[in-house]
């Protein structure tokens, strides 16, 4: 017998674990674009896709906050630009608010009126046929009236990063394996096995390789003299230049991108901030639920400076396995103290940069200290 949950029954995965969680399904990376009043809009959407054969329909989900959702609704056309491999930089640049974003951007307009990108893997106009509501977002569903493809290569999304489809690939085997490392799955001393690992991973082995060999030059994995790989002990020194290498990045983002934070992304990181503050307070909250916020939070910033690789080494100085194997269930909310991010939140706010990079400073000396502390406690590594 079938059984549902009623509504008082009913819980709510948190934003920060669910956005990692469906991160993992990999997709493509689209502009939507429309016009009104021959004013060109558009803004980079990755929930779109395919909806039915016959009538020819796509399906389109756009923010309510995001001035080309209301010019959907009143153009009744919308255009779905497919980028290619080598386009995530008009991703970044659609996926920013308050410029003529089209003024830059080589583009054709449609017979509907619609402007599409040139260069593009593929262009879809659809004329809006229905539309739902679902949370913050509008479902556009559109009638295709014409469609277009171009020999060229896609632009994948996995996991928060862009880029072609292989290399994607393997950014995904290095963050698995990377992960399979610091949670210590093969304990420190015993042999990391490069087929168990791509199995487990559901990555292919060749990758997985290659990943061990970037960790070797991070210092998280060393090659026996036998030529086998083992994982590598954290020590304090290391912790410590994890810690200042973040820094390093952040506070070039504050220094540069400060008026880059829109109020979406403010929005974001305040509410990661309280989320955080009751993570802490709840005797009942897990340490994993703690580190996927705190990734969020730290994800969200580097994302302002719209890099890519920038976001993909800030993720590779990441150190959570140190807490993780380190800190007791009863610890670990009197420890990971987010005092410091509070005020880097509402210094990033209000736009004072001075404060940001002190508040900056505190969080990382007061990590560093936290980390040095925990390492040594277990005898100097972990």
């Amino acid at each position: 017998m079938n059984t549902q949950n009623t509504p008082a029954e009913t819980t709510v995965v948190d934003a920060g674990i669910f956005r990692n969680v469906v991160g993992h399904f990999a997709s493509g990376v689209t502009v939507i674009t429309t016009v009104v009043d021959g004013v060109l809009y558009g803004t980079t959407a990755s929930a779109v896709s395919s909806l039915s054969m016959e009538p020819p329909m796509m399906l389109a989900c756009l923010n309510r906050s995001s001035s080309t959702h209301d010019r959907v609704v009143s153009a009744g056309y919308f255009g779905i630009n497919i980028l290619a491999d080598d386009q995530s930089d008009l991703a970044f640049h659609f996926g920013r608010k308050g410029e003529d974003k089209f003024a830059s951007v080589p583009h054709t307009i449609s017979p509907e009126g619609i402007p599409l990108i040139d260069g593009a893997l593929a262009t879809i106009v659809c004329k809006v046929d229905e539309t739902a509501t679902g949370g913050t977002h509008t479902v556009f569903l559109g009638l295709a009236t014409s469609a277009e493809a171009h020999n060229r290569q896609p632009l994948a999304y996995y996991r928060g990063s862009m880029g072609k489809l292989e290399p994607v690939k393997e950014l995904s085997a290095y963050t698995a394996t990377r992960n399979w490392v610091l949670l210590r799955k093969s304990p420190l001393g015993s042999d990391l096995d490069i087929e168990a690992i791509a199995e487990a991973t559901r990555s292919e082995a060749a990758h997985v390789g290659n990943a061990l060999v970037k960790l070797e030059s991070e210092h998280l994995v060393f090659r026996t003299p036998s030529g086998v790989f083992q994982p590598s002990p954290i020590t304090a020194e290391l912790t410590d230049s994890a810690y200042d290498s973040r820094a390093i990045i952040e506070s070039g983002i504050i220094a540069s991108h400060l008026d880059k934070l829109t109020d979406e992304v403010i929005a974001e990181l305040r509410r990661i901030t309280v989320e955080l503050g009751r993570l802490r307070d709840e005797s009942e909250a897990v340490l994993d639920d703690f580190l996927a916020l705190n990734v969020a939070y730290h994800d969200a910033l580097v994302g302002v400076a719209g890099s890519s690789q920038l976001t993909d080494a800030f993720r590779r100085l990441g150190i959570g396995t140190v807490w993780r194997q380190a800190l007791t269930r009863e610890e670990w909310s009197r420890n990971l103290d987010h005092t410091h991010v509070a005020a880097l939140t509402e210094a990033l706010a209000s736009g004072d940069a001075t404060a940001a990079q002190d508040a900056l400073t505190a969080h990382t000396a007061f990590g560093k200290s936290l980390a040095r502390e925990v390492v040594l406690r277990h005898g100097g590594s972990v």
